[in-house]
């Protein structure tokens, strides 16, 4: 069982990798284009990189499920990873919608080498609202599986059980909604999202195998293959440029292993930046952004002078430091997490 998780796993690498030729080229021609605003000229990148980790994802996930299907017993929950897996696609969708409505760039002419002289971009983008209710949708899937009662174990302390319809109709429909959106709000330098979300996929499924839930290690090692996979296009410098599918994509994802799996109290360690995020962001009534404003050296500021609305800010406010850098600082961090999270409960 192991060897097909692992091989599901390769192929969601290859395949997302693969899908980046593929589809950016096809962005670009349909005009899916953002300024990256952190890179002196402010290039035009194809955007809505969510399409590349979620083709990955279904690649990977329908591999296992025919591997389950036809050669091997086990105790994963095909159930479970199927309806966990349209979940993700729909929310994913919703973003690409976002990301059509909001960085659609419209011409008569498409040639890469003249973006710049002959495109005219058309802002605007899903209206905050529009958003949650659509991702609404998307956990739809998730009601229809009985989980019973809510269990969140919690290792040296006890279980702690919430009441079925609780968990259910309340408890699931937040924490999904509450990630799918909150990790697009802690977004804007190039690999933020990625990275981060990456080390806490990573993080749950190293449990989650501690744990023996090979369910929710087998949706996690595939996530996993497909988000290396992207760190070739995502992290800095970008090649293409995540979009809401992408943050919708991850959060999602981060979403259904919490809400699937056996790692739930670790999962509170490993959101507590995307809490402290939206935190600060509601400071701000949700108009402020996370990234900054470029400087002749290299280094960002803030927009937003010594006021803090994000967690970026407590970097951007001083101006010594660069893109990558406080990327890197924030994976760190995600990483630290992770590692007391999995010292505590392993």
């Amino acid at each position: 069982m192991l060897l097909e998780i692992l091989i599901a796993s390769a192929l969601a690498f290859i395949s997302s990798l693969l899908a980046g030729f593929y589809f950016i080229p096809i962005l670009v021609k349909i005009g899916m284009i953002e300024t990256d605003i952190n890179k002196r000229g402010k290039p035009l990148l194809p955007a809505s990189g969510g399409l590349i980790t979620v083709f990955g994802l279904l690649i990977g996930e329908l591999a296992l499920i025919f591997s389950l299907d036809y050669f091997i017993t086990s105790d994963i929950n095909v159930t479970f990873l199927l309806l966990s897996l349209l979940s993700i696609l729909i929310v994913t969708f919703i973003g690409f919608m976002d990301d059509m409505a909001g960085s659609k760039i419209r011409t008569a002419k498409i040639k890469v080498k003249t973006l710049v002289k002959n495109y005219s971009q058309v802002g605007g983008g899903l209206k905050q609202r529009e958003k949650l209710l659509l991702t609404l949708i998307g956990v739809l899937p998730l009601l229809v599986i009985n989980f019973g009662p809510g269990v969140i174990p919690i290792p040296h302390v006890g279980t702690i059980y919430l009441n079925q319809l609780l968990f259910t109709f309340i408890v699931i429909p937040i924490i999904f909604l509450f990630s799918s959106n909150v990790f697009n709000m802690l977004e804007g330098l190039n690999g933020l999202s990625l990275q981060m979300g990456l080390i806490a996929v990573i993080a749950m499924g190293i449990l989650s195998f501690h744990y023996g839930d090979f369910t929710e290690f087998s949706l996690s090692a595939v996530l996993s293959g497909s988000l290396i996979a992207y760190l070739y296009y995502g992290s800095y410098p970008a090649k293409i440029l995540p979009g809401d599918s992408f943050t919708y994509f991850i959060g999602s994802a981060f979403a259904v292993l919490t809400i699937i799996g056996s790692t739930r109290a670790l999962a509170l360690i490993l959101i507590l930046p995307w809490l402290a995020e939206f935190a600060l962001k509601a400071r701000g009534r949700f108009h402020v952004h996370s990234w900054g404003v470029l400087q002749k050296d290299g280094r960002l500021t803030s927009p937003n002078g010594n006021r803090i609305y994000s967690l970026t800010h407590l970097f951007l406010r001083t101006g010594k430091f660069k893109e990558w850098q406080i990327v890197l600082s924030f994976t760190l961090l995600e990483f630290v997490l992770a590692v007391i999270g999995l010292i505590i409960f392993w």
